[in-house]
C-alpha cells in the first residue's frame, strides 16, 4: 500500500512540475510560426530537387557505364 501512495504522490508532483515548466513556454507568434514552416518548405524543396538532379545524374553514368 505504502506503495501506492508513493507512486500516487510522485505522479501528482511530476504533474505539478509540468504544469510549471508549461507556463514558462515562449510560444512562437503567429506571423513567426507561418514564416518557420514556409522556410522549413522551401529549403525541403530546395534538398529535393538537388537530391533529384543528383540521382538523375547517377542514373545517366551508370546507365551509359553498363551499356
Amino acid at each position: 500500500m505504502e506503495r501506492i501512495n508513493q507512486l500516487i504522490a510522485n505522479t501528482a508532483q511530476f504533474v505539478k512540475d509540468v504544469d510549471v515548466e508549461i507556463k514558462r513556454i515562449s510560444w512562437p507568434s503567429l506571423k513567426e510560426s507561418i514564416r518557420s514552416t514556409g522556410a522549413v518548405i522551401v529549403i525541403t524543396i530546395i534538398l529535393a530537387s538537388f537530391l533529384g538532379a543528383i540521382d538523375f545524374l547517377f542514373s545517366l553514368v551508370v546507365k551509359h557505364v553498363l551499356s
